[in-house]
């Protein structure tokens, strides 16, 4: 039986991702990063070479170690300046039919409930072609941007990510139901307030009391991956769907 070899591109929404210097080069075109018809023109030019997707690496920082300053990270582009890659998809997405994407995350520094609703409008907006890659961070200047002195500890950090993961699976799956939207103009009732339910949730990091902003998408949750180097977040007490798990 023939093999199958999947294509995935890997880029970030900057000048500098990996290849440092190459911006240097006069075919070089990667200060366009800023302008959205370079990213239209290059999903249309993977999905023309039957690429399955592409993964959007990100960071919330600086590289600032080196000689305790940042002058080197931004004299060399490096993954600075950086743009959100979300903000990329819905467009790489329009101009597209099969291309994949996946998004790298960091969950440290975003409220699970405004994740969560962010990721269901991809959902919808790619037709359920957008994944997420899972991360909790390894820069100190992001956790000093929003009043933190350093980064949490590694486990620390973990035990976060379990809570974040459980909290955002019941926002997707255990507030809506499949059936719940009705779009019934003869009653003028668009969704079945019986079938939409409110997520109650209290942890150690985590408090809400809502329900999910967005109707049932494509594929509900987005599909995680995690990078190579990191072990997947433990099963807690939380099922995806809010019920309890069995002891």
């Amino acid at each position: 039986m023939p093999r199958e070899i999947h294509l995935n591109a890997f880029d970030m929404n900057c000048v500098g991702h990996i290849q440092q210097g190459l911006w240097t080069h006069p075919r070089d075109r990667s200060s366009r990063f800023g302008d959205l018809q370079y990213w239209v023109d290059f999903a249309r030019q993977l999905e023309a070479g039957l690429f399955d997707g592409i993964f959007f690496a990100d960071v919330l920082g600086v590289y600032d170690v080196y000689a305790a300053s940042a002058d080197a990270a931004l004299r060399n582009a490096v993954q600075v300046p950086v743009n959100d890659p979300t903000l990329l998809i819905p467009a790489m997405a329009a101009a597209t039919r099969h291309l994949g994407f996946g998004v790298t995350c960091n969950l440290i520094y975003e409220q699970p409930f405004l994740f969560a609703r962010r990721m269901s409008t991809l959902d919808h907006l790619t037709g359920g072609r957008v994944g997420w890659n899972v991360v909790t961070g390894y820069l100190d200047s992001a956790a000093r941007a929003i009043g933190m002195t350093g980064q949490m500890a590694h486990d620390d950090r973990y035990d976060l990510a379990d809570e974040y993961m459980s909290l955002v699976y019941k926002l997707w799956e255990g507030s809506w139901e499949d059936d719940a939207v009705l779009h019934d103009r003869e009653r003028g009732i668009y969704a079945d307030p019986a079938k939409v339910h409110a997520v109650h949730h209290s942890g150690p990091q985590y408090k809400v009391d809502a329900m999910h902003l967005c109707a049932p998408s494509p594929i509900r949750q987005a599909p995680r991956r995690a990078a190579a180097s990191s072990p997947p977040p433990t099963p807690n007490a939380y099922s995806s769907t809010g019920r309890a798990r069995p002891a």
